[in-house]
């Protein structure tokens, strides 16, 4: 049994240099020598080749078909982890004072934890030293890590976490100040619920919205009325110019997209949202025509969409749509968008790598399979024809790590904190962070164990059993940060940024304790 001291050692020591290298991003980005510009190029870097590389070089080698059924308890474990966090998200929302632009934030943060490039980093770490063998367990944890941010993508993006940050942003919801108001749990999602189907009370509603302003009296009716048809006759013309520039070009809408954000994230947060329209054009050009008469009441405009915080994310084909009745084809890609978000590059190099790992003759034009019985393929090198996309994947994939880990950094930097901090909400940041890296990991310990005992998990796969404890205690995930600020109106998220530094401030102590007692108990 080794040491208290040794598994101390092996707990922290992997984690000092990942937070080395989180500091190097936040000094880089602090002396505007790595600016933001910079870092969303490194984030498309990161995501749409680095990682996917590093999974597709890890993955071929790992799985086979003896350790494929590890896929079950993966999933498995990775769906309970996320349940109990939204479980636990519901019940600190009911029970503590969250502002009211906060409400499904705290849920979605509660739930969703990163298992991306910082759970990869620590595991490529651990698993170089004893109990492990560097020579297979590296690959097999970066292959296992790489199931739960499948799991990850499916709930964030397609199942409609990341569309629900759009809730507290949503028309009539508070904002600022405004929605700091604090209120009993009867007003509470889930306390209305009860008060007032339950208990069939009657509830206040603290965030309601100011009553319209009266009708105009009747001698001026008539008056306003002419001017408002005349203005309409205008608003008619220049909506109809608008339907047909649109009409025009929508064939350049994807292009401007994603030449105005290039964030992965914001890319598919742009495609799985249903609500990513800015009020129509033809209400800025109704409210700059000019007026006939001084003094006369501004015609009404008609009710915008809800929106995206940037204008530059509306494309002529967006505001198409909110001009013209869809047709078949478009309801269609409408119905099917949510499944955009599965197709991500981690997702579909998974597909592809999955298949050649476990067919021996594709697998064998990679990796020499000979030893295991496998065919024997070999090149004019004596290696196996297509080794060379295996070396180029584990190349490009070795900057994967201190890259994110660098712009984990940067993200930091960038944060913005309430001022005073007696605005936050200190007893829910409190307890998420209790959550997140205490309580979960307990639970996630206690369920590793069972499903060995069990035998539903081999006893002897320790970097699977690793990989299992040691995901149940990370923090969450920063492109949150990237998606809810897509929705704020004016792009500030400070309550989701303290409560994200809160958690990585504390993981350094949680994760070298969580990661202590599961070598203890692998």
């Amino acid at each position: 049994m080794p040491s208290a001291g040794y598994l101390i050692y092996s707990g922290i020591m992997p984690l000092i240099k990942t937070f080395i290298t989180i500091i190097a991003g936040f000094v880089l980005s602090r002396l505007g020598l790595f600016p933001k510009a910079a870092a969303r190029g490194a984030s498309q870097v990161t995501m749409e080749l680095a990682l996917p590389a590093l999974i597709f070089s890890s993955v071929v080698p790992a799985f086979t078909p003896e350790n494929i059924k590890a896929l079950g308890p993966l999933f498995l474990t990775a769906f309970t982890y996320q349940a109990i966090g939204f479980s636990f998200g519901y019940l600190i929302r009911e029970i503590c004072y969250v502002p009211r632009n906060f409400w499904q934030g705290i849920v979605v943060l509660t739930g969703m934890s990163n298992w991306g490039n910082l759970p990869n980093a620590v595991v490529l770490s651990i698993t170089k030293q004893p109990p492990f063998n560097p020579d297979t367990d590296q690959a097999l944890g970066v292959s296992y890590v790489s199931i739960f941010i499948v799991a990850y993508h499916i709930v964030f993006w397609m199942l409609g976490a990341a569309h629900s940050l759009s809730w507290d942003f949503r028309d009539g919801v508070p904002q600022g100040e405004a929605a700091e108001r604090r209120v009993s749990w009867k007003e509470k999602p889930i306390g209305r619920f009860i008060a007032t189907r339950i208990l069939h009370e009657q509830v206040p509603d603290s965030f309601g919205l100011p009553k319209p302003t009266a009708e105009p009296k009747d001698e001026e009716a008539q008056s306003y009325r002419d001017e408002k048809d005349e203005s309409l006759k205008v608003q008619d013309s220049d909506t109809m110019a608008v339907q047909e520039l649109a009409s025009q070009t929508p064939e350049h809408s994807d292009d401007i997209n994603r030449e105005s954000n290039p964030d992965p994230d914001v890319q598919l947060a742009r495609r799985t949202s249903r609500v990513s329209t800015v009020p129509t054009p033809a209400t800025h050009l109704a409210a700059s025509a000019p007026s006939n008469a001084q003094g006369v009441p501004p015609v009404p405009p008609p009710t915008p969409a809800l929106s995206l915080r940037n204008v530059d994310t509306q494309s002529i084909a967006q505001r198409s749509a909110t001009l013209n009745t869809p047709t078949l084809p478009q309801k269609i890609v409408r119905v099917f968008r949510p499944l955009a978000a599965v197709c991500t590059p981690v997702t579909c190099t998974l597909a592809v790598a999955l298949p050649i790992a476990l067919i021996d003759p594709l697998k064998a034009l990679f990796i020499d399979i000979s030893a295991t019985g496998g065919p024997h393929f070999t090149g004019p090198d004596g290696r196996p024809p297509l080794a060379f996309l295996i070396d180029t994947g584990s190349f490009i994939g070795g900057i994967t790590i201190p890259l994110a880990l660098i712009l984990l950094g940067a993200n930091f930097a960038q944060l913005k904190m309430p001022r005073p901090l007696s605005r936050l909400p200190i007893v829910a940041m409190i307890l998420t962070t209790a959550v997140k890296m205490i309580l979960l990991p307990v639970i996630g310990i206690f369920i590793v164990q069972a499903m060995t005992k069990s035998g539903f998990v081999d006893r002897k796969e320790i970097t699977l059993r690793f990989v299992l404890m040691f995901l149940s205690g990370t923090p969450t995930a920063v492109n949150q940060l990237i998606v809810a600020s897509l929705y704020a109106p004016d792009g500030q998220v400070n309550n989701l940024a303290a409560f994200l530094l809160v958690q990585y401030v504390f993981m350094f102590f949680s994760s070298s304790a969580l990661t202590a007692v599961a070598l203890l108990l692998l």
